[in-house]
């Protein structure tokens, strides 16, 4: 059983409408998943993530243009070619950065660290900020109907691998980890750029990718924020902070997000749960998800698929805590818990 209350379900929520953009972006991906085959090394986020080399109205004809078999099927080489030609590779319109504040041995650099060895091997883990350092490219603001990544207005560090943009929970991390390193300015500029998410969408998204505008994260900016505070003594940054992250902290207390429940005395409690506004297969993971839903009712796929993104909206995705059985996606029931963590995040916020 997950570590928290149940409450009743009310329903999965409206998806808002998806962009052009996205909509062609799960074609494509449903398109590499036919053509190419399922196999380990498919990963859909690949698709969507894709930067587009010309118009989306060039580029969606090109795609309707292609030969396909009598099932629909277009040729290996063909679906390639396509790919190749009309779009740049994904995690392209992220720019390599050097940190203006990296140093290479930071002064008063882990003090009670002693033993050679282990500062030895800190140093390389130090020295890896610069492998996961990015700025967000010229094109993805000038052009943004050709980009699914968002623009920032600082230089970011990010998760790595398949994970090309900014994360909200990832970079509570990340900042403590900078601030170990000495790099305050890059860390301030990470918090920056989740306190401008705020300000534009009225919460910190999932991610830094249009598909993640339907849920967030772990509530943890105050604490970044916090963190910051305390290693630089930044009173600005404060002044600056505190109303957005007054306006966050009403995103998660209100509904339906925040729920009511009564306790054995009949004591009201206002406590809050994982609820993204989705009811449809992920974007990034569309193929894997309308595969899931196979399983269930036809009539209960809509409540299937945004459990599956309230799972992810916890960061946890996918533990089994959100799964009635312990074991099958398709058992996911997320939306119905109240997490212990999540409402510790949120009385950690007034404290």
């Amino acid at each position: 059983m997950a570590s928290g209350w149940l409450c009743k379900g009310s329903g999965p929520p409206s998806s808002p409408p998806v962009s052009r953009l996205i909509a062609f972006l799960q074609q494509v991906q449903q398109a590499a998943l036919s053509t190419l085959g399922d196999s380990s090394s498919f990963d859909p986020k690949t698709y969507v993530d894709l930067p587009l080399r010309f118009s989306l109205h060039r580029t969606s004809c090109a795609f309707r243009s292609l030969p396909r078999s009598s099932d629909g099927i277009i040729p290996p080489e063909t679906f390639k070619n396509f790919v190749n030609d009309y779009f740049f590779e994904a995690g392209s319109d992220l720019i390599d950065h050097i940190p203006v504040d990296y140093v290479a041995e930071p002064a008063d650099f882990l003090p009670h660290v002693k033993d050679q060895g282990l500062r030895t091997w800190a140093l390389k883990v130090h020295a890896i900020w610069l492998e996961l350092a990015r700025q967000v490219a010229p094109s993805v603001e000038h052009e943004p109907d050709r980009h699914t990544l968002l623009p920032l207005p600082n230089p970011v560090i990010v998760p790595g691998s398949r994970f090309r943009e900014v994360y909200y929970w990832d970079t509570y991390w990340i900042i403590r980890g900078l601030l170990v390193s000495k790099m305050f300015q890059t860390a301030k500029g990470m918090v920056e750029n989740l306190l401008h998410l705020v300000k534009v969408y009225g919460f910190v998204l999932n991610g830094a990718r249009v598909y993640y505008e339907n849920r967030s994260q772990p509530p943890l900016l105050s604490a970044m924020v916090r963190e910051v505070y305390v290693a630089t003594n930044d009173t600005e940054l404060l002044q600056e902070a505190l109303p957005i992250l007054i306006k966050e902290h009403k995103y998660w207390t209100s509904g339906p997000k925040q729920v009511t429940v009564l306790d054995g005395t009949g004591r009201k409690h206002f406590l809050c749960r994982y609820y993204a506004k989705w009811n449809a297969p992920r974007p990034e993971s569309f193929t894997i998800d309308m595969q899931v839903a196979k399983e269930v009712n036809v009539n209960k796929q809509e409540t299937l698929y945004h459990d599956i993104a309230s799972a992810a909206e916890s960061g946890w995705d996918f533990g089994s805590r959100w799964l009635r059985d312990g074991e099958n996606l398709s058992t996911m029931f997320t939306s119905s818990i109240l997490p212990v963590d999540l409402n510790a995040y949120m009385f950690q916020d007034i404290c």
